[in-house]
């Protein structure tokens, strides 16, 4: 148990030891990708097929950005060596993967011949991936200028990820219900 814990003696007084994500996010990851165990779970009694072969792929995505922008979020917060280009990777990963999401969760609506708009999970993952698109365009801006302008930059930067994330999480906690509901 031991192993999966990392300590480093310089930013020990900068955070706990994070527990590695491999050991604790691939089994649900496995999980969750496969949309033949979500279909012989039978937890859409009601859902057309097309929703029920489609949803799994929303949930998928959804999730799988969430983690990596958590990821991203810890990595960046620790400043290992290297952090940067890890933490652009894996937001841009997760923002990616949000937006794949909210694809997907358009094409499930249209299955459903619904209109888009009509429950609150939907405008929240649309604020949400706005929310991503500006912070990436943030963090990038951020570098490429001036160092007084680049701090104020930052301070946004961060309070819009961290918001971002909260949304997000709020977000597929409301999808859960949806889904729990259907």
């Amino acid at each position: 148990m031991i192993e999966n814990f990392v300590f480093r003696e310089e930013n020990r007084h900068r955070s706990r030891p994070i527990k590695s994500l491999d050991s604790a996010i691939l089994p649900s990851i496995v999980l969750i990708i496969s949309p033949e165990a979500a279909a012989a779970s039978n937890a859409h009694g009601g859902l057309s097929a097309e929703i029920a072969r489609l949803w799994p792929y929303h949930a998928s995505f959804a999730l799988l950005g969430f983690a990596f922008l958590v990821w991203g979020m810890a990595i960046a917060r620790r400043k290992d060596p290297g952090w940067l280009n890890k933490h652009r990777i894996l937001e841009i990963s997760g923002a990616a993967l949000a937006v794949s999401a909210m694809v997907v969760g358009a094409c499930v609506v249209s299955a459903a011949s619904q209109e888009h708009f009509r429950v609150p999970h939907a405008y929240l993952g649309a604020f949400v991936v706005l929310l991503l698109i500006v912070n990436t365009l943030l963090g990038h801006i951020q570098l490429r200028v001036g160092m007084d302008f680049g701090k104020k930059l930052r301070r946004f930067h961060r309070l819009i990820g961290r918001s971002a994330l909260l949304l997000m999480a709020l977000n597929i906690l409301f999808g859960m219900i949806i889904v729990g509901s259907a």
